[in-house]
């Protein structure tokens, strides 16, 4: 029996941060610009499956409660209503090649993929 996909099981995970594409990097000014968004706590940058760039912002939405569920669920906005199940990281697994935490790691990306970065 398939077990029917509910936000109860996730604890709203996609509820907890806010993730927006970002041009990919393609010279040093750009890697600067990407070590300065990780200089920042709760600030997230990785590269998904398919080579998209991101940045993400680890903070919950003001409206979710201590239970995990919308307090503003009549009104919430439009992104929020159209977001389905099948874009679930929870349900999905993540589509990430690569997450930078910190400067470190990202630093690191580029040390091992020197040869790979277009300049």
């Amino acid at each position: 029996m398939h077990d029917k996909k509910t936000c109860e099981k996730c604890n709203a995970q996609c509820c907890k941060y806010v993730c927006m594409e970002i041009d990919t990097p393609e010279n040093e000014e750009d890697f600067d610009d990407i070590r300065w968004y990780l200089a920042h706590k709760n600030v997230n940058v990785f590269i998904e499956e398919e080579g998209t760039w991101c940045i993400e912002f680890l903070t919950p939405c003001e409206f979710l409660g201590e239970d995990n569920k919308c307090k503003n669920y009549e009104n919430r906005p439009k992104i929020c209503r159209d977001h389905s199940h099948e874009e679930c990281d929870f349900y999905n697994g993540s589509t990430e090649k690569h997450t930078f935490r910190n400067v470190e790691e990202f630093n690191e990306y580029l040390k091992k993929n020197a040869n790979k970065i277009k300049s």
